[in-house]
């Protein structure tokens, strides 16, 4: 099997997945993931800064931020690059989709937010990675359920997502690495 007959394969279950999430409405799973869905965009990325800067002090805000600048970077190079369309909202969505795709023309592919949580995930866990497991547990779910919302409203497919995580892990790793 050729690698791009590999890759259609992918695709077609991304598509397909995906499509299951969108089409789903529930009133559970709109509230559930309604803040999480929100709170790594361009609007609302402050929110995280000043956490991280409040619990541990500007220096390692300051190595923060430059991953989310690094991931952001590198998310509008492959947006650029790879010139995946969003999903279609769905009719029934009962949120505005305005919450989540206001004035958003660039591509799908990959997910920003999710780099930024991933990068949010990364910091956290590093600084945090010896505390309370629940409260450890309870930032990885935050991470999955940006990522599951980013789909359950349309934004975006699932490899999207993943793809965003993947960078920014990568990114906070440079950066953490780097500025050591």
């Amino acid at each position: 099997m050729s690698l791009q007959r590999v890759f259609e394969k992918l695709l077609y279950w991304d598509v397909y997945l995906s499509a299951i999430i969108h089409g789903h409405e529930s009133l559970m799973l709109t509230v559930m993931l309604f803040l999480p869905a929100l709170i790594f965009s361009p609007t609302t990325i402050a929110g995280p800064i000043f956490f991280i800067t409040h619990q541990y002090g500007y220096a390692y805000s300051i190595r923060y931020v430059i991953s989310i600048v690094l991931s952001l970077v590198l998310t509008t190079f492959f947006k650029k690059h790879f010139k995946r369309q969003r999903p279609k909202p769905r009719p029934q969505l009962s949120l505005k989709p305005m919450y989540f795709r206001n004035k958003e023309t660039n591509y799908s592919l990959p997910s920003g937010d999710c780099a930024q949580a991933a990068t949010f995930l990364f910091y956290f866990l590093n600084a945090y990675g010896n505390g309370d497991i629940v409260v450890i547990l309870i930032a990885i779910l935050m991470t999955l359920n940006v990522m599951l919302g980013r789909v359950y409203f349309c934004c975006h497919y699932f490899s999207d997502c993943h793809l965003g995580f993947g960078i920014g892990v990568t990114s906070a790793f440079l950066i953490n690495f780097i500025l050591q």
